[in-house]
This record gives structure tokens, C-alpha cells and sequence, in this order.
């Protein structure tokens, strides 16, 4: 097999071993046996164990939040103030997004957060594009909170985090995601809009 792709047969292995036994309960001549080659040939891609699970945990997550920030700006940058209904199908779509990955990403995301100590350099380049994806979450509400108004004033930072909650309960609970975060977020919202925004919400939706 090229060097390439073994790596790659390699890198999948291991993400499928590190999300059944953690980093503490896996080993490079576990990886080397489920892939059919020797331990050996594992270190020689990977180097040492902590390496193996840098790049088949570590490395893909920050890559994944990388890709998603740069969509994200690109979106905020774009746009002008948003109505409380842009408002809503921003947010709805940056906390599905966020829902889809602990729901897809779940085993391994735990095994991640378990041996972050392990990983000083990456949990702080993790922590840095989690708050980067938080603060564009609250840039987008503070847009629409400026429209002039339509809501009352409230603290955004404090509700995009309480939504975080929620759509992480919604992946691991909820059958469908999507519409648990969907109510959710339009209890919250009517909470937080005027009279008047509570009228233009329902006129935007209709229309």
C-alpha cells in the first residue's frame, strides 16, 4: 500500500480505537493489529503514540473549526444588520452545525476533552476557535439587537452560551436535532423581542 494511504487506513483505525478506549486505553500495537501491520510501522508515520492521536483526533477537530470560522466570517462580513429573522436562521444554522458535530463527532470528542491536559498547544488552539465561532454568534445578535426597536436589551453572550447547552443536549437527547433547537430558539426569541419585533418576526416568517 503507498505510504499515503496507509497513513490514511492508519489515521482511521485509530480514530475508531481512541473513540472505543480513550487515549490511556489504546496503544500503537493495537492500531498496528486492527490495521493489520506492525507496531513498528505505526510509529514509523506517527512517531510516538501522543503523535498518532494528534493527528487522527487533534488535528481533524481544529481543521473542522478552522473550515467552519471561515464560513462563518464570510457570512457576518457579508451581511448588513440583520432582522431578528436573519438573526434566526443564522444562529438556528451555527447551533445545528455545532448539534451535527457532537452528535457525529461524539466518542471522539470525549476522548478529545478527556486528555486535553496531555495537549496544552491544541486545547488552546480548540479553546481559541470555539470562542471565535461564540464571539461571530454574538456579533450576528448584536446586529440584529441594534435594529432599532425590536428587542429589548438582553445579554447575548450569556444566551448564545445557554444555547450551546441546548444544542448539545439536543444532539445527544433529541431525535431530531433540528426542530428541538428550532423551538428552543423561538421561545428564546420572542423573549427577548418588543412588541413591534414580535410583529415583524411573524410577518417575516409568513412571508
Amino acid at each position: 500500500m503507498p505510504a499515503a494511504e496507509r497513513r490514511e487506513q492508519l489515521l482511521e483505525v485509530a480514530r475508531q480505537a481512541f473513540a472505543r478506549g480513550g487515549y490511556r486505553g489504546t496503544t500503537a500495537l493495537e492500531v498496528g493489529r486492527e490495521a493489520g501491520v506492525s507496531e513498528k510501522l505505526v510509529l514509523n508515520h506517527f512517531g510516538t503514540k501522543q503523535g498518532l492521536f494528534r493527528a487522527a483526533v487533534l488535528d481533524p477537530l481544529i481543521e473542522l473549526w478552522k473550515r467552519e470560522n471561515a464560513a462563518a466570517r464570510e457570512r457576518v462580513d457579508a451581511g448588513a444588520l440583520d432582522t431578528p429573522q436573519q438573526a434566526f436562521e443564522r444562529v438556528h444554522s451555527f447551533l445545528s452545525t455545532w448539534a451535527r458535530h457532537i452528535r457525529e463527532q461524539g466518542p471522539l470528542l470525549i476522548s478529545c476533552l478527556a486528555e486535553l491536559r496531555e495537549f496544552p498547544e491544541e486545547a488552546g488552539e480548540l479553546l481559541g476557535l470555539v470562542n471565535e465561532q461564540i464571539d461571530q454568534a454574538v456579533e450576528i445578535l448584536e446586529s440584529a439587537e441594534d435594529t432599532e426597536g425590536l428587542f429589548r436589551s438582553f445579554d447575548v453572550r450569556v444566551s448564545i452560551q445557554a444555547a450551546l447547552g441546548v444544542a448539545t443536549a439536543a444532539a445527544v437527547l433529541a431525535d431530531d436535532p433540528e426542530a428541538f433547537i428550532d423551538e428552543y430558539l423561538k421561545l428564546t426569541l420572542f423573549g427577548v423581542l418588543t412588541e413591534s419585533g414580535r410583529a415583524q418576526f411573524h410577518l417575516d416568517t409568513e412571508t
